[in-house]
């Protein structure tokens, strides 16, 4: 059986980097045909922050191109990795070639609070399209818990798969860790949304708090989105902007060496949003599979994936981020054992080899 993903992103995005890319390279190793079709990096569409900047008729452009190419592959698997406008070519692809296909979720990108006619049918039409094709799947996979159960809905055979970390790349180094002056601290992600800034503004705030406590630590403030000029406020008008160092995008490739550089990763998600809850943490992995301690917000699969004091640690509010963080900031041999801990974690649970046993299963069992 040959296995085509089908995604909207290319590498440099986390989506189509871990759920196409590297999970195709991985059932490749385990014997398994299998490729990507980007409409980013193979049909040329615009993703990320400059993907509005695309017309309706350039978006139906790619979908044909997509469907053309496509429809040369009678008998292949076809994933599609989210619910977006490229929905369209696997969605007829599956009608018309009759080929199996697979709905892969690792995200809502729906709208949070949408109307349900007669307590039904959502007014989201992103919603509807995603309940459609979930019951039209021949099975479904996720990437949360709360996505999960969101599928299973609309389709019985939905399977969890999280967005598991490479962890021959994210690799520790053994470098010494215990003599360095200075405590950083990192948040890593994106700034595509209103909450983005929200989560980065909460932390600069828990910084400032503790760096009343403890002098020798620092913050990086890792990504870019359209949302960056909402963060840069609060990082010049910080009181310790001498010590909060706002950076740009880091190459996917290259964040194990910026990691090898940091003591303690940061994943706050103060609000309780069903993006937040259905999020499967790509940078926490990352932290845990790096031997780095970590602070998580409850919310979301953080706490399904965190064992408190062992493998990293949890907070609820900002008190409990300042408590967790001064904590780690004032024992090195903690964060070093800590980290080891969530290292051995990665490796038993949510390694992209663990994954790919996982999809292989499941897409044999189709």
């Amino acid at each position: 059986m040959k296995i085509i993903f089908v995604t909207r992103e290319g590498y440099n995005l986390a989506g189509g980097r871990i759920r196409a890319y590297n999970f195709a390279r991985q059932l490749k190793a385990l014997g398994v045909e299998a490729e990507v079709l980007s409409y980013s990096q193979n049909l040329g569409a615009k993703d990320g922050a400059s993907e509005g900047e695309m017309s309706a008729c350039e978006k139906l452009a790619h979908n044909v191109e997509a469907f053309r190419r496509l429809s040369r592959e009678k008998g292949a698997l076809i994933v599609l990795q989210r619910i977006n406008y490229h929905s369209f070519a696997p969605f007829f692809i599956r009608l018309f070639n009759k080929n199996k296909l697979v709905l892969d979720m690792d995200d809502w990108e729906m709208r949070e609070d949408p109307r349900y006619i007669l307590g039904i049918y959502p007014t989201s039409k992103a919603e509807f399209l995603t309940r459609r094709i979930a019951s039209f799947s021949c099975c479904c996979i996720a990437a949360s818990f709360y996505l999960k159960g969101y599928l299973k809905q609309f389709n019985r055979k939905t399977y969890y798969v999280p967005s598991c970390v490479d962890t021959k790349l994210f690799r520790p180094q053994g470098l010494d860790r215990k003599g360095r002056d200075i405590v950083k601290f990192a948040w890593i992600g994106t700034m595509h949304r209103p909450h983005d800034a929200e989560n980065i503004k909460f932390i600069i705030d828990v910084f400032e708090t503790l760096k009343e406590k403890i002098k020798d630590i620092s913050l990086d403030i890792v990504g870019d989105g359209i949302y960056r000029d909402a963060v840069m406020p609060s990082v010049i008008n910080s009181r310790y902007r001498d010590s909060i160092k706002l950076t740009g995008w880091i190459s996917p490739d290259k964040m194990p060496d910026y990691l090898e550089s940091i003591d303690i990763g940061l994943l706050p998600l103060i609000q309780n949003t069903k993006f937040n809850l259905s999020k499967s943490p790509v940078k926490l992995f990352e932290y845990m599979a790096m031997e780095k301690p970590s602070i998580a917000s409850l919310t979301g699969e953080a706490g399904r994936i965190i064992e408190g004091g062992k493998t990293g640690f949890l907070a609820d509010n900002k008190l409990e981020f300042v408590e967790k963080m001064e904590i780690l900031a004032r024992d090195a041999d903690l964060r070093i054992n800590v980290g080891k801990n969530a290292r051995k974690r990665i490796e038993k649970d949510y390694s992209l080899k663990i994954a790919g046993e996982r999809l292989s299963e499941i897409f044999r069992g189709l």
